[in-house]
Formats: C-alpha cells, structure tokens, sequence
C-alpha cells in the first residue's frame, strides 16, 4: 500500500477508497490520519467489502456553536417588543 505523505492542511473530504483488510491491518495509522481530514474507506475481505470507514457526521449541537462562531446567526432569543 504506498501513500502519499499528508499534513494536518490536507482536506480529504469527498474521495473515497477501497482497500483490503490486510492493507488497513499494516497501515492503521496512515488510513486514521485520512479519515481524520474527510476521506472514506471502504474495508474489503477475499474482494467483498466488510465495512465503509469515516469520519463521523457533527452533530446538531457542534453545527450550532458553528454557525453561532461564525456569526451565522442572530440572537437564540427575539427581542422583546413591548412599548
């Protein structure tokens, strides 16, 4: 299994690969680090795939403080409007 050498910059998002059990068991490390920055594996044994190896989906509350971070969203509350 040859890899190209990645740094934390790299984004994976969108690719995928297929690749065996055997190779996953020798490279753990390495097939972690690309699931960390957004790539997809697809495990296979004897050519059937046995697992699809991701990162994670965030969950409702991480893309809230997101959008919140980043200013994407007004107050949580509306302003009172009495007189």
């Amino acid at each position: 299994m040859k890899r190209t050498l990645l740094t934390d910059t790299a984004i994976l998002e969108d690719q995928s690969e297929e690749i065996t059990a055997t190779d996953f068991r020798k490279h753990p490390g390495d097939v972690l680090l690309q699931v960390q920055l957004g790539k997809t594996f697809t495990i296979t044994k004897n050519g059937k795939a046995i697992a699809v190896l991701s990162r994670p989906e965030p969950s409702a509350l991480e893309l809230a403080a997101a959008v919140r971070r980043l200013g994407l969203a007004g107050p949580l509350l509306p302003k009172s409007t009495e007189p």
